[in-house]
């Protein structure tokens, strides 16, 4: 299926749209609890790159005043992974520059910054959000910066086919310099054997009512598919 980047730019909203009424299931994980870094061998691995440059807020160009104020780098993805080591998935966004320790909210934007990936580990169903427009992701994974803290989090918008709500549990991950890595049990994810995903970057109001803006995504024409 081929997706333009307006669709990317209303699909990665989806994952705002319903972050009020998930089941948070406990306190996120702190992301110096796992530091492993693993080789993949290719079979199992899913690499994308992104122009730098491209991020934009608000739909609009990414250089002018405003809304199409330029976005800072450290939200411009220029490469997103996803590997499977044994019996976990690692997932990588690498930004065109470092991450701060405290980033400052971006002018025009939201108050909480994501770095995320949508899943979709099952081509059959399409979890709906709040408004009840249907999505390809059963799943989200992310790093959010909410002002105060980072936080790596795993939605599963699964229960949303049933009338039920998504369910967040937290995931480890590091930063380093410019490189996001976040780390999920295969089992949290039913263990698919492939699945597509589209990585990027989001700014959301804390309630994530009906108030985002999907900054960059990659890749910018469709889907990428685990295992590549």
């Amino acid at each position: 299926m081929k997706w333009n980047r307006s669709q990317h730019l209303a699909i990665a909203g989806v994952l705002l749209g319903f972050l009020a009424s998930c089941t948070d299931r406990s306190t996120p994980t702190s992301p110096n609890q796992l530091t492993l870094a693993f080789d993949a061998p290719a079979s199992l691995t899913s690499v994308v790159t992104d122009p730098l440059g491209d991020a934009k807020l608000n739909h609009h160009n990414s250089t002018g005043p405003g809304s199409d104020q330029k976005i800072p780098d450290y939200l411009d993805v220029v490469r997103a992974e996803v590997s499977r080591q044994g019996n976990t998935f690692v997932f990588i966004e690498d930004v065109g520059d470092v991450v701060p320790s405290n980033p400052t909210t971006v002018s025009g934007s939201l108050g909480i910054q994501a770095w995320i990936l949508g899943l979709d580990t099952d081509p059959t169903t399409a979890p709906p959000d709040n408004n009840g427009n249907s999505f390809p992701f059963e799943f989200f994974v992310d790093v959010e910066w909410d002002g105060t803290q980072f936080a790596g989090k795993l939605y599963d918008r699964r229960p949303l086919l049933t009338g039920g709500e998504a369910v967040v549990t937290p995931v480890s991950f590091t930063i380093d310099g410019a490189q996001i890595r976040m780390f999920v049990a295969a089992s949290s994810l039913e263990s698919p054997s492939t699945f597509a995903w589209l990585a990027g970057t989001l700014s959301r109001h804390s309630d994530g009512i009906n108030a985002y803006q999907t900054l960059d995504v990659a890749p910018n024409s469709g889907l990428a598919t685990w295992p590549q």
